[in-house]
């Protein structure tokens, strides 16, 4: 994968002269280090995003960064999709055999890297290369594994123990098992320039939205769904009738970006679709009605408030694009929404619908709280959750795990 030279003076505007002497002096001890990104391919979702902003700001820093895509055999991409729902503790059911024949062929592609690598980082199920690799390797793992499959552990302990260093959002996030000296917490961020979070000029928002169906006439709440088996659009939806009951004029809108080749997206959307048939409150919205990153971030901005309700919910970004936006949330407490969503401070949390549906009509019928909530929501993004200290956070971790080498 291509990745050109961002340099980090771009963010100044928005994340500030301290933030970026902060990521100077982190980027110090590792200009010249040469380093390598490998991910899955069809791995869906932030990580190509997450590298797409975070390697270029890297390159852009002084150090020499190289992004590559392990390709596989349709047998072998299904068995790293098992393992990684199984890491997220659903049932991950992968024979010993279909484990052997792909770690041997993981090995085989990794002795095939280029040497002279500082460190390599294995993003997520590309772990499997941790076997067959000389170069100091590291594990970067973005799921939430903490309810992880005991079988899926024990597939990847002895891969994790190859590693110098284990990058998770929180220390929470890792089992017990993988949990040692070597485990270090880094939260991602948000691009700021990325089209789905730029400041868009007064009136293009709506002019963006319209066409795709949103009355802009009546206030809404907003989902955004990965549309993948963690979601759990019915808790929104569910809220959203017990507010609606209060306040009709009040519309929902679930939005969801979908990838081309992937089936899965498509099925899931068309469940999605199915069980809001005949809900004339409720707008669903896709890649295939015209839904963009540009539309995404102009209705996360238009919003009164952001729903966040997951089966198995990680270290999400959502919620920063919203509150970047400063747009409140209303979500549950679990997973990793606390460690950004501070209760009433930069939004609400609660798991009972009930309550989650008093705290949206509080915040429809209160533009003034609202509004207090979203500023501060923006300034906590714009504190721990930009690119710029995303980076900062894994460039700390990589140069001291290359220093004690």
């Amino acid at each position: 994968m291509a990745v050109g030279a961002r340099p980090p003076g771009d963010y100044a505007p928005v994340a500030g002269a301290r933030a970026l002497e902060a990521l100077a002096a982190a980027a110090e001890p590792l200009r010249g280090a040469r380093i390598l990104h490998v991910s899955a391919a069809g791995t869906t979702g932030r990580v190509p995003e997450l590298l797409g902003s975070m390697l270029p700001l890297a390159a852009g820093s002084g150090i020499q960064v190289e992004w590559r895509v392990l390709f596989g055999t349709p047998e072998e991409r299904a068995l790293t999709a098992a393992l990684q729902s199984g890491l997220r503790g659903a049932e991950s059911a992968i024979e010993p055999g279909a484990w052997q024949d792909f770690a041997d062929a993981c090995a085989r592609a990794a002795r095939e890297l280029a040497d002279g690598w500082d460190a390599v980082v294995l993003h997520d199920s590309a772990l499997a290369l941790a076997a067959g690799i000389d170069a100091p390797a590291v594990w970067r793992s973005h799921d939430d594994l903490a309810g992880a499959e005991a079988e899926a552990v024990e597939l990847v302990a002895p891969l994790q123990q190859r590693c110098r260093l284990t990058l998770v959002p929180h220390e929470s996030f890792a089992p017990p098992a993988l949990r040692d000296e070597r485990l270090v917490a880094a939260a991602p961020g948000i691009d700021p320039l990325d089209p789905r979070n730029i400041e868009l000029e007064t009136r293009l928002p709506g002019r963006v939205v319209r066409p795709l169906g949103v009355d802009l006439e009546r206030p809404f709440c907003l989902q955004v769904l990965e549309l993948d088996r963690w979601d759990d659009p019915h808790a929104a939806v569910e809220a959203f009738r017990i507010a609606q009951a209060g306040e009709p004029e009040l519309r929902l809108v679930l939005a969801g970006l979908l990838e081309p080749a992937d089936s899965e997206d498509w099925q899931a959307a068309k469940e999605v679709s199915d069980y809001l048939a005949g809900d004339a409150g409720v707008l669903f919205l896709t890649s295939y009605e015209g839904l963009g990153a540009l539309e995404l971030g102009a209705l996360q901005l238009l919003a009164r408030v952001v729903v966040e309700r997951s089966l198995g919910e990680g270290f999400e970004l959502t919620p920063c694009e919203a509150l970047w936006k400063r747009t409140p949330i209303v979500g549950g407490t679990g997973g990793g929404l606390p460690l950004v969503v501070r209760d009433g401070v930069d939004g609400f949390l609660t798991d009972d619908p009930s309550e989650s549906a008093a705290r949206l009509l509080e915040l429809v019928r209160d533009p003034g709280l609202a509004a207090e909530l979203g500023r501060a929501g923006r300034e906590r993004v714009r504190e721990r959750f930009l690119v710029t200290s995303a980076l900062e956070r894994e460039l700390r971790a990589l140069a001291d795990t290359l220093n004690a080498r």
